[in-house]
């Protein structure tokens, strides 16, 4: 949340109890593709939003049960791959 949240692209609610957020990124209009050519570009794998039912289309599910410096890692790579890359 720390990370993720302050970020003007990324829409983010804090999951009850959960180990997975489902961040909403803004402008993004195909989550495959954005998940595809973010584990090319920065190593880090996610699921694409449409996968978990009709209106996820601009978010992407991120699994947090790592390490936290592992976890750290990841969501510094997926804000640079936000910042470095139109949305998909």
């Amino acid at each position: 949340m720390e990370l993720l949240a302050p970020h003007p692209r990324i829409e983010l609610t804090r999951p009850d109890g959960a180990f997975y957020a489902f961040p909403r990124v803004e402008g993004l209009r195909d989550s495959f593709a954005f998940c595809s050519a973010l584990l090319a570009a920065e190593d880090v794998g996610t699921a694409p939003g449409y996968t978990f039912g009709p209106g996820n289309e601009q978010h992407f599910r991120l699994c947090f049960a790592q390490s936290h410096e592992r976890l750290e890692e990841a969501l510094r790579r997926i804000l640079r791959f936000l910042d470095r890359n139109e949305p998909y």
